[in-house]
């Protein structure tokens, strides 16, 4: 029968797994455009002022978004990842069984001798 120790570390285990697993599928699915990280920043359109009044658009304020929202996301899911691989180590830890061996057998300090 498993202690209760173990059950925990197999739970901490399997959680771990799931937070790496998570993160990196995420980063993946935003990284290669099927998805895309939150939308935290909305900064307006880059522009100059033209010669004949008219502005003229450098960068639109979407794209110029898109940087710092991709920044944030990948932060995050690097600490979920990182969050996720010391979850699994601490679960690992506690199912390993921790065997102490004394080499040589311990004895009792000599007397000190008055002067």
């Amino acid at each position: 029968m498993l202690k209760s120790e173990k059950i925990i570390g197999y739970i901490l285990l399997t959680l771990g797994v799931i937070l790496l697993l998570f993160s990196i599928v995420e980063m993946v699915t935003v990284y290669n455009g099927y998805a895309s990280p939150p939308k935290l920043f909305n900064l307006q359109d880059i522009s100059l002022p033209g010669d004949n009044g008219m502005n003229i658009s450098l960068i639109e304020g979407a794209q110029a978004s898109q940087l710092p929202n991709l920044f944030f996301w990948f932060i995050l899911m690097g600490f979920v990842l990182l969050a996720g691989g010391k979850i699994a180590s601490l679960g690992i830890s506690m199912i390993k069984d921790i065997k102490v061996e004394i080499r040589e057998p311990m004895s009792a300090p000599a007397e000190v001798q008055k002067a």
